[in-house]
């Protein structure tokens, strides 16, 4: 089975898109992306991380030790 999400990127975008108001070709093409995981596991580690991630514009990895 296939798992997928939707996810939108960029402050404006996400404001347009609670408020009910449609993005733009543009900005669906540049702010909307989907990610497809071949097991739920991925999927909810992959939102983890994205969610994690809120608020910070940078981010750096220092140290990987699975890899």
């Amino acid at each position: 089975m296939n798992h997928s999400v939707k996810i939108i990127f960029g402050k404006e975008e996400i404001s347009k898109f609670l408020d009910g108001k449609t993005l733009t070709f543009d900005e669906e093409e540049i702010n909307k992306k989907i990610y497809n995981f071949k097991t739920l596991e991925e999927k909810l580690a992959f939102c983890k991380g994205v969610n994690e991630a809120v608020g910070w514009t940078e981010s750096y990895i220092i140290e990987d030790n699975n890899s």
